[in-house]
């Protein structure tokens, strides 16, 4: 007998397990497409990575004041990046106090990889979160959880995906 599943039945008192539940899921089907596409990036890094990209130079402190997240926890993702030379941090010129990040030159080739991905789950995340009989933010979760039930994120992103000949991550459609 196939149980229900109780976090829906525990309703808004099981809300933070429940985004927890689908964070995890998205990272978990993210990480295969990236695997998939022989990319060594784990979908954690995405926002201190990407963020970096867009403004290069920012200290740990400005990077965990624009991702709310904290300072230990930058630093950890940014040792991952460090580890993956995708990103490096320098002393700052002015202020020898303060280190800046910065992304590197395999990083940069890291993010060309990694933007037409990027694109193309940032259209299923649309997709799936802009279904307009959802009333209430727990019938958005449960909407999402049911189309991804019936159809995985990771096989979602890499039907749109196609490798070039050159092995270049493309969109199937532009």
């Amino acid at each position: 007998m196939v149980q229900q599943d109780q976090l829906i039945q525990f309703q808004e008192l099981a809300l933070g397990s429940r985004l927890k539940r689908l964070s995890d899921h998205l990272m978990k089907e993210t990480a295969m497409v990236y695997r998939d596409l022989q990319l060594n990036f784990d979908p954690y890094l995405m926002p201190i990575f990407k963020l970096v990209s867009e403004k290069d130079r920012l200290t740990i402190g400005e990077l965990s004041c624009a991702l709310r997240v904290t300072q230990p926890a930058v630093t950890q993702f940014v040792n991952a990046l460090i580890k993956r030379k995708l990103v490096r941090i320098a002393i700052d010129k002015t202020d020898k106090r303060k280190r800046k990040v910065s992304i590197t030159k395999t990083g940069i080739k890291m993010l060309a990889d990694l933007a037409p991905i990027w694109k193309v789950i940032d259209n299923e995340m649309k997709i799936l979160t802009h279904h307009r009989k959802n009333k209430t933010l727990l019938d958005h979760i449960t909407y999402v959880e049911n189309e991804l039930a019936n159809e995985s994120f990771s096989k979602r992103i890499l039907k749109k995906i196609k490798i070039t000949p050159s092995e270049k991550v493309a969109l199937e459609n532009p």
